[in-house]
């Protein structure tokens, strides 16, 4: 892919749903492993989610960009907000025995993902960087899948 396909929605959740569809479709044109594709699609949801909760305290109408490339087999996600700033340092799942609501995106997130970066070295907003192998015998390498 030369390309990278590059979509902006509104901070608004009902515009999510065409962020997975383009995924989805652009995961499949490529030919990743459906369960592996439905598991990146979730990372970007929560991801997705989170800058809407977070970075832009539920307002609907701020800018989310999103850049998916594929190359080498490997999948990159970049997802850039306006909003407030993530303390990256900040940023951990809870414990899973830890019974309560929510906590679990960054932790779906960073188990699913090869790689998890966030750059805040901008005058606003956050641009978060995530990689995936598309195609790798977790034996074989010690990476997930």
């Amino acid at each position: 892919m030369r390309q990278p396909v590059k979509i902006a929605i509104p901070s608004d959740p009902k515009y999510l749903c065409l962020t997975r569809s383009v995924l989805q479709q652009l995961l499949s044109l490529h030919e990743a492993p459906e369960d592996m594709a439905r598991k990146i699609v979730l990372c970007v949801d929560e991801a997705c989610s989170n800058i809407i909760k977070y970075g832009y305290g539920g307002r609907c109408e701020d800018p989310i960009e999103i850049s998916f490339e594929i190359e080498n087999d490997t999948f990159t996600v970049k997802i850039r907000d306006y909003g407030k700033q993530c303390d990256a340092g900040k940023i951990k799942p809870r414990k899973l025995d830890e019974v309560k609501p929510g906590g679990l995106g960054t932790f779906f997130i960073n188990e699913i993902m090869d790689t998890v970066h966030y750059c805040t070295k901008r005058e606003k907003g956050t641009l978060l960087t995530m990689t995936k192998k598309l195609r790798q015998g977790a034996a074989a390498s010690g990476i997930k899948n």
